[in-house]
């Protein structure tokens, strides 16, 4: 958004723009925000499995050697 310098206060339609685009901002995070959480989600379930794969792997008890 360009910056100018008013002289006064802002007239209905200056607001009405100014709504706008905050909207749009406001859209805009909203939607990285969403992106970034979903991509959280999945990365958070991929560490979760691998802890438990390697977990269930060191619980498994070995064969013993019969000497």
């Amino acid at each position: 958004m360009p910056k100018s310098k008013r002289v006064g206060p802002l007239q209905g339609r200056d607001l009405i723009s100014l709504a706008q685009q905050l909207a749009r901002d406001a859209e805009r995070h909203a939607i990285l925000s969403a992106s970034l959480a979903s991509q959280a989600d999945r990365l958070m379930i991929a560490g979760l499995r691998q802890l438990d794969l390697k977990q269930t792997a060191g619980s498994t008890p070995r064969p013993r050697a019969v000497a």
